[in-house]
């Protein structure tokens, strides 16, 4: 597939942007987009931050988008209000898509009889379908998939290579799944019976909303009874463990290698940093903020940000910090005040 290409003038339309370079600049052409320090001439970039203004001089991009305030009169500036929603619209313009399977369904593919696939579905090589699943509209099902019995694919998702989804799970619009992830697998409960470990049967299923996004490899293990729920919206990061019968509220964040156990329930808006675990049963509350690698072992009200193991408030962990690095002082103060006092006992004592 050939490389799409762009004029200035186009980017800056593309991207509700006003360029402030000349004709010439306005018409030279784009092949991709870069970050300022790594731009060539016909690359597009951008700057969100202030911190990032002292590469601005020596970007040779054909355009740099950002505020009127941070491009501080750069002479090919493209002007926007809003540069992260900008860049967006930008990469929009530049993505090559996954190539899908031909439309239709693959000969190798293997469908059972019962299964419902709509007409404008796409199902590629070696995907299995089982007894009873239905697949919608505009669907596309990437090679390698294997669909459980009963299982409900919405209108417009998109399963990309080797997802796999066990039986009787629910899957929503506009979902995507990402090479690998799992969905459906039976959550880890077991208990001691009789000098082994007894396994819990998991007869409850997933329900994934409209609109929600899990990347590869990630796990969305089946409810003990009821569903595991997430809520439409949220996007999920690769390698991320959900539990049995975890709820996600719409909306959520969970970077890469997040872990929630059994039945924790997060609210709307929540957002979870890189290796974050949550213990059984905790609930946290809406547009609550959780730091990479915090450990959390008690419930989180709506609107808190939390880092730390076992996590507390930003504030507290950031003063804690501060202490713990002032440690080796304290303990040399503490040394030199035990020698000062013992000098002192013994001139005492030897009067």
């Amino acid at each position: 597939m050939a490389t799409p290409q762009f004029t200035v003038a186009q980017i800056a339309h593309a991207c509700a942007g006003r360029f402030v370079g000349d004709a010439k600049s306005a018409n030279a052409v784009v092949t991709g987009v870069a970050a300022l320090h790594d731009a060539r001439p016909d690359t597009i970039s951008w700057i969100a931050d202030v911190k990032h203004a002292k590469h601005l001089a020596e970007c040779p991009a054909a355009a740099i988008i950002g505020t009127e305030t941070l491009l501080a009169g750069h002479p090919r500036g493209i002007v926007v209000t809003n540069p992260d929603a900008a860049i967006a619209d930008v990469l929009d313009k530049f993505e090559i898509p996954a190539e899908p399977p031909p439309p239709g369904k693959h000969p190798t593919a293997v469908i059972h009889d019962s299964a419902s696939i709509a007409p404008t579905a796409r199902i590629g090589a070696h995907a299995i379908v089982h007894a009873g699943a239905t697949i919608a509209e505009n669907a596309v099902i990437h090679e390698g998939v294997s669909i459980g019995r009963d299982v409900s694919i919405g209108a417009g998702t998109v399963l990309y290579d080797r997802v796999v989804i066990y039986d009787r799970c629910r899957i929503g619009d506009r979902v995507i799944l990402h090479a690998g992830a799992v969905i459906g697998a039976d959550g880890f409960g077991f208990f001691f019976q009789n000098n082994r470990l007894r396994k819990f049967s998991h007869i409850g299923t997933v329900i994934i909303e409209n609109d929600v996004e899990i990347g590869p490899n990630s796990v969305v293990d089946r409810g003990k009874f009821g569903p595991t729920r997430i809520g439409q919206g949220t996007k999920i990061d690769a390698l991320v463990m959900i539990g049995h019968n975890v709820q996600i509220g719409p909306l959520c964040v969970l970077a890469g290698q997040a872990g929630l156990s059994g039945s924790v329930k997060l609210g709307a808006g929540v957002a979870m940093g890189g290796q974050a675990g949550i213990v059984p049963g905790i609930t946290i509350g809406d547009r609550a903020r959780i730091a990479a690698q915090s450990g959390i072992t008690k419930d989180v009200a709506a609107g808190d940000a939390i880092q730390g193991t076992p996590a507390q408030t930003i504030k507290t962990e950031m003063r804690n910090v501060v202490l713990v690095r002032k440690l080796h002082k304290l303990y040399d103060e503490v040394a030199e005040l035990t020698r000062r006092v013992k000098e002192l006992e013994a001139s005492a004592n030897h009067r």
